[in-house]
């Protein structure tokens, strides 16, 4: 049977690239509730058990978040903060980003969306 180099590569390196990792089990979601909504803007309770977390994601709107409880590891391209009761953080319209509780304790954030600015 003739292979070629390429093929050869290709069957040595599958088991390294990121798309053949075994499936790492996801985290429970926050716990939500809504405390204000209208056409401009959001506000939202999220209550993270011990490692919950939201999985990456990105929304058109910008983003406020403000650590009411324990604390919260936010990640995005531009890197990685641990935020104590609080911490605040900034996230642009279409940045993608995760937030999690890597602490034994739950935690408690706001999430504030500006849908519009008028």
């Amino acid at each position: 049977m003739k292979t070629t180099p390429l093929l050869a590569l290709a069957f040595l390196a599958g088991p390294l690239a990121p798309w053949a990792s075994p499936e790492v089990a996801e985290a429970q979601p926050p716990a939500t509730e809504i405390v204000l909504e209208n056409a401009s803007i959001r506000v939202t309770l999220l209550i993270f058990v011990p490692g919950g977390a939201t999985g990456w994601h990105q929304g058109i709107e910008g983003e406020i978040g403000i650590i009411a409880e324990g604390e919260l590891t936010i990640e995005s391209p531009t890197g990685r903060q641990s935020l104590q009761p609080g911490g605040a953080y900034w996230m642009p319209g279409l940045t993608p980003h995760d937030v999690r509780n890597e602490s034994p304790r739950p935690a408690k954030m706001w999430d504030i969306l500006l849908k519009r600015c008028d």
